[in-house]
């Protein structure tokens, strides 16, 4: 018997697409394994390489200019008794007016790249008024600061100077208090004879403000050399966003020892964010702000780390021994910050909204302040992996030490008040379209690596596929063999038949 077997072109056309799908399912399988392994690597380099400035650098063009303006809310307090002030059985009252809302535009001018990889600059800022809040026309009654600042400066001259200014204090500033609208208060500024007077004296003209009128924010709005210069790190051979510099001091004049360092970050960039604290140096103190660990909070669905002003800051030294060289002097019960020798000598105070967190001797000796945690926080909330500021909530307050003293007639017989002047808050949030990008940079793992399981199961799919179309095709090839077999053996048979009837 003599058998002719077919082979099918088929299945030898077939052959390269099996290889092809082979290898793909393979790269499919062994990406579908690395992938979630790499991709945190590859995105603490992505991290990383952003945190860097330079002209070209994603972040330049935001840090050099805020796309927008923000907010900014002032709050007073209002002297309602000011007839009283000489009377020590009655307490000062205040009644908070506002807010008063204006809106900042921060950008950078005098920009320098230095050879050593930090960047020196200068911070320019405008406020706007914002009708939404507030008439900046309302009047005010507080304290004459002026001629507050002018008493206490003279509280360690000579007598016959003492004297001298007593008499130019009754004849100038007849009353402790005074009436002036918001805006003077603020940016505009109002005239006061005593600087005038003050101005005119050689020997005052170096320790005397460069300003021809007194106003809390005056010459600020639209001034590149009020906060002074910087020079920060770009994280070039240099600390991303660290503070290096200040006015080119690495140590200010207004404090000593460890508390008068310039440090922290310069306010915009944090890295290497931990669970315990971050500071960063605040030009209006002349000093570096600490803000410690609170807890997590959830901004725009984004987790991140809370930091708030409390107890370390605002410690006078008696619980936190560091902190005694910010009393600049004599301490204060805690909850103020001294930054008298930072405003010209000026008994200035800094603390948050209200005296919170602050001992309670100053809510004691007042009435009309009412501190809430929910409304006078200081905050900052920080997305712990890229650093990124998700929300701010920055709120200070300004105080004016009155004291008694014998030698300025005007201020005999006053009481000792840490007074409340003004307060202001700004509430920054992430915009939404920003946090959409930055939810998706962190959720990237989360999506490789189910990107990743899918690639998995589709090698494995593939495979599947493959090893059955090669089982089906090798099963069919078989079947198809054997009918050929069968085809073409019987006619043989039926010849070789026939030949051995013709022999017969």
């Amino acid at each position: 018997m003599v058998t002719r077997r077919t082979y099918s072109m088929k299945s030898t056309r077939c052959l390269p697409k099996c290889v092809c799908a082979f290898v793909v399912s393979v790269v499919f399988i062994v990406g579908g394994f690395v992938l979630p392994f790499i991709w945190p690597v590859i995105l603490k380099y992505l991290i990383e390489s952003n945190m860097v400035l330079m002209p070209t650098s994603h972040a330049f063009d935001i840090w050099r200019k805020f796309p927008t303006a923000f907010p900014i809310d002032f709050y007073f307090f209002n002297w309602t008794n000011p007839e009283d002030v000489y009377n020590s059985s009655v307490k000062m009252k205040f009644r908070e007016m506002g807010p008063y809302r204006y809106s900042e535009t921060k950008e950078k001018a005098d920009i320098v790249w230095n050879k050593n990889g930090t960047v020196s600059f200068r911070h320019l800022k405008f406020w706007y008024e914002n009708r939404e809040k507030g008439n900046i026309n309302d009047e005010i009654t507080t304290v004459n600061p002026v001629a507050l600042s002018a008493a206490y400066s003279a509280r360690t001259w000579g007598y016959l100077i003492r004297q001298g200014l007593s008499l130019s204090l009754s004849s100038m500033s007849p009353t402790v208090h005074i009436t002036r609208s918001v805006s003077e208060m603020l940016f505009t500024g109002y005239k006061d004879p005593l600087i005038t007077l003050a101005r005119s004296l050689p020997f005052l003209s170096g320790s005397l403000p460069p300003w021809d009128k007194f106003g809390w924010f005056y010459t600020r709005n639209g001034s590149a050399h009020y906060e002074g210069i910087f020079n920060m790190g770009t994280g070039i051979n240099s600390t991303f966003g660290r503070l290096y510099s200040w006015n080119y001091w690495t140590q200010t004049p207004y404090y000593e020892g460890s508390c008068a360092m310039v440090n922290g970050s310069a306010g915009e960039f944090f890295t290497k964010l931990d669970n315990k604290s971050i500071s960063f140096f605040s030009p209006d103190l002349c000093r570096t702000m600490t803000l410690r660990y609170s807890g997590q909070s959830v901004v725009n669905n984004i987790l991140g780390n809370k930091y708030v002003v409390d107890s370390y800051m605002l410690d006078n030294g008696t619980i936190f021994p560091e902190n005694r060289c910010f009393c600049n002097g004599e301490c204060v019960p805690s909850g103020l910050v001294n930054v008298s020798s930072c405003r010209f000598g000026s008994p200035s105070f800094a603390s948050l909204p209200h005296f919170y967190q602050a001992d309670a001797y100053y809510t004691d000796s007042i009435e009309g302040v009412r501190p809430e945690k929910s409304k006078h926080e200081f905050f900052l909330t920080l997305e712990p992996t890229t650093g990124i500021p998700l929300e701010v909530s920055a709120r200070l307050q300004i105080n004016l030490l009155m004291q008694p003293d014998s030698g300025i007639s005007l201020y005999k017989g006053v009481p000792k008040v840490f007074v409340p002047i003004l307060w202001f808050e700004q509430k920054i949030r992430i915009p939404d379209g920003e946090a959409f990008k930055l939810r998706l940079l962190l959720n990237l793992p989360v999506i490789c690596t189910a990107f990743g399981i899918i690639l998995v199961f589709a090698g494995v799919i593939v495979v599947s596929l493959l090893v059955y179309k090669i089982c089906t095709m090798n099963l069919c090839g078989k079947r198809k063999e054997k009918l050929l077999y069968a085809d073409q053996s019987i006619p043989l048979k039926m010849d070789r038949s026939l030949e051995i009837v013709k022999k017969i």
